[in-house]
């Protein structure tokens, strides 16, 4: 398998000349996971307001805040979740092969292709394990996050596979692979907080580019393995 930094020399490569397509999948995404998360959000206001001695303020602004999670739950798991598959699925589309089209593909690999209920079920059964694996510390949570990091693609990529299947198979192509990827993570670390200090407009640039490493990366695993 590539080393690092030559996944890091690749994504740039792809990037190279196209960043606004990247960039633009990117803020749209982040927009619309953004806006989801603004009802859940309103739990603090209702804090505040109990905090200055408004009780009819917050008790109004606790059962927004009741209302707003449940919102950002259901939204979550129908449309978060899918969109998440559909997002690193139009990132790695770009990267291999030169498909501009990034904001298509994000609904189309969300949504489209008869895989939508797969993408749910799928991504649910991530989460679920994932916090199980937290439960019982946080290390093990983080390495399984790092197991089950292949499902959005191969959600996409196998659509014979049940949504199980495909998590299962995310274990099988990062054993041995869970600490290069960590160690592609950490590799950012310097540029992430390069964007802290521009003030966040950084991330407008860095986002895309760990996506696209990130898809290099499964696309070098999955050659090798193949």
């Amino acid at each position: 398998m590539k080393r690092n930094r030559e996944i890091r020399a690749a994504a740039r490569e792809a990037l190279n000349g196209h960043w606004g397509w990247a960039i633009l999948v990117c803020l749209i995404y982040g927009v619309i996971i953004g806006l989801i998360s603004v009802p859940n959000s309103l739990g603090s206001i209702g804090r505040l307001g109990l905090s200055s001695g408004n009780l009819a303020a917050a008790a109004a602004f606790a059962g927004i805040s009741v209302l707003g999670s449940m919102f950002t739950l259901v939204a979550s798991l129908f449309f978060t979740n899918p969109l998440s598959v559909g997002y690193r699925n139009s990132i790695k589309a770009y990267y291999k092969g030169a498909d501009y089209n990034t904001v298509g593909n994000l609904f189309k690999f969300s949504f489209s292709n008869g895989q939508y209920w797969r993408n749910v079920a799928g991504m649910l059964l991530v989460n679920i394990f994932t916090f199980l694996w937290t439960l019982l510390f946080i290390i093990p949570g983080i390495i399984k996050a790092f197991a089950y990091a292949m499902t959005p693609y191969i959600l996409n990529d196998n659509p014979e596979l049940g949504p199980n299947d495909a998590r299962l198979k995310s274990i099988e192509m990062m054993r041995g692979h869970k600490w290069k990827l960590f160690g592609l993570e950490l590799s950012f670390i310097g540029w992430f907080l390069l964007c802290i200090l521009s003030l966040g407009i950084g991330f407008i640039w860095l986002s895309p580019y760990v996506q696209t490493a990130h898809a290099a990366f499964y696309c070098d695993l999955k050659e090798e393995q193949a």
